[in-house]
């Protein structure tokens, strides 16, 4: 026969901060869909990193590339059209409405393996040519986008690559000692 007395419940006398957490991941696996998303996970991934202003920094560009440019497939070209017409807001609400999009989720795995924290950012979109996204520099003309990338690898992830066929960012940072 069970007992049915019952055990008092021990409350700690402070309560655990994400602060108090995050020095404890090890592995976080995250999924997202909307750019209102973005924020909250570039604001928690961010406390691992060892510059956390500029690493939110790259990881707001890389999380929205794969929902606008991955998952809605929304190119360089279209997005600058979009930008001077000023529907892009409307375009991107569109697209999450509508197959085949409305079903992409983006991916975020952070694994931190002192002494390095590895960022991988996937997409369910088809991918893009990023071999030539890396080697290019900062876009000198008028057309809005293109320079998310080359920023990232330049301030903020000087290891960012892809892996084949483009859908899948890897960013790789040193942890200090």
């Amino acid at each position: 026969m069970c007992s049915t007395r019952r055990v008092p419940l021990v409350v700690p006398a402070r309560r655990t901060s994400l602060v108090d957490v995050m020095g404890m991941v090890r592995r976080l696996d995250l999924e997202y869909r909307t750019r209102d998303e973005v924020d909250a996970i570039a604001d928690l991934v961010a406390r691992l990193l060892p510059d956390p202003a500029l690493g939110r920094l790259g990881l707001v560009e890389l999380l929205l590339n794969a929902i606008e440019h991955g998952n809605l497939e929304i190119g360089r070209a279209l997005k600058g059209r979009l930008l001077r017409e000023h529907r892009f807001e409307d375009e991107l609400a569109a697209r999450l409405a509508r197959d085949p999009y409305r079903t992409r989720r983006a991916h975020v795995r952070v694994e931190v393996l002192h002494p390095i924290v590895e960022i991988e950012i996937r997409d369910d979109g088809p991918g893009f040519a990023w071999r030539n996204a890396l080697d290019a520099g900062m876009p000198d003309d008028e057309v809005p986008g293109g320079r998310g990338i080359a920023l990232v690898r330049r301030l903020c992830f000087p290891t960012l690559t892809y892996r084949d066929p483009g859908n899948v960012a890897i960013a790789r940072l040193e942890l200090p000692p």
